[in-house]
């Protein structure tokens, strides 16, 4: 039989944890699921590159260069760089680009600025569109879910790569290049985590708390922020964590088709798409950005794995 005390609700033992000073259970899975080694690793890699797109011009000068010096002299009189690996040497850390003689190294940094920085504003744009339309559509339902539904699916069959080329060539080359693919990867992005939005709202809305503050008159606004956001924030997290190193990859493979970021600009996806006509005659241009590129997206893909399996409600690995 059930004692009293075995039936008290969490809310007991939420008070009983923080009087004993004691995490709850799900904030100590979370913090242990992070601290094995391959999570632990990638959080170290993506810190690392997050400091190096924040302190980027700091980096580059310790190593007495910046991206857009052309460093001639560097060079061989093919205009491949000069010496082994790519050039590689006490004053160009990873070598210099060929033709043009920058520092790669400096190029690699500041690709890290560009590419985080439109990685993570195109998937809070794709994020906020996505959970503000789902939680709309599960939540009233009938012809706004339908609405909702129609926009989600010609988002989802238009040609995200046409439209990307397409807009390349409409726009000015004096427009802002980050801002327009931030606007353009977050505008095809939202699709995904509006359904699931969507799906996780219409099963809460019908629970009996959400009913009853609907019929003591609570208004859309109450039930969105109080009631619907916070049983959908742990999988909008989620979402977003493991759709993160998609977006990155995006704007990389539109640098390097030639419609994302123009020259002088870094990019790793630029840097990447140049070093292919010099695969033949020097193939160590392609590894450094290859290797950022790779490396973050990697490591974004570890953390939301692990973010995932965490706040996973029927039980994640420990």
């Amino acid at each position: 039989m059930m004692t009293q005390s075995e039936g008290l609700p969490t809310e007991t033992t939420s008070l009983q944890d923080a009087a004993t000073g004691e995490e709850p259970p799900r904030r100590r899975s979370l913090g242990h699921a992070f601290l094995r080694p391959l999570p632990l690793a990638a959080g170290i890699v993506v810190v690392i590159s997050l400091l190096a797109a924040l302190f980027a011009p700091q980096l580059a000068a310790l190593s007495g260069n910046d991206p857009f010096t052309y460093n001639v002299d560097a060079l061989a009189p093919d205009t491949s760089p000069a010496g082994p690996l790519g050039g590689v040497s006490a004053e160009h850390w990873f070598g210099v680009e060929p033709g043009t003689g920058r520092d790669l190294f400096s190029l690699v940094v500041y690709g890290a600025r560009v590419s985080l920085l439109i990685g993570i504003a195109s998937t809070l744009l794709a994020t906020a569109i996505g959970v503000v339309l789902g939680i709309v559509a599960g939540a009233l339902g009938g012809v706004v879910e339908k609405l909702v539904d129609f926009a989600t699916d010609v988002t989802l069959g238009f040609p995200f790569l046409i439209f990307a080329i397409a807009l390349s060539a409409l726009f000015p080359l004096e427009a802002p290049r980050a801002l327009l693919l931030t606007l353009v990867i977050g505008m095809f992005g939202w699709p995904g985590i509006a359904r699931v939005v969507a799906a996780e709202t219409r099963v809460v809305v019908r629970q009996p708390y959400v009913t009853a503050s609907r019929v003591m008159g609570a208004r859309f606004g109450h039930v969105f922020r109080h009631q619907v956001l916070p049983n959908v924030a742990s999988t909008v997290i989620v979402f977003a964590s493991i759709s993160l190193p998609g977006r990155i990859a995006a704007e990389a493979s539109l640098s390097f088709l030639g419609v994302g970021m123009l020259p002088p600009t870094p990019s790793w996806g630029r840097s990447i798409g140049d070093a292919i006509s010099w695969l033949i005659v020097d193939p160590a241009f392609l590894l450094f950005p290859a290797a950022a590129l790779f490396l973050v997206t990697f490591s974004f893909n570890i953390l939301g794995d692990t973010l995932r399996d965490a706040l996973d409600p029927r039980g994640g690995r420990s």
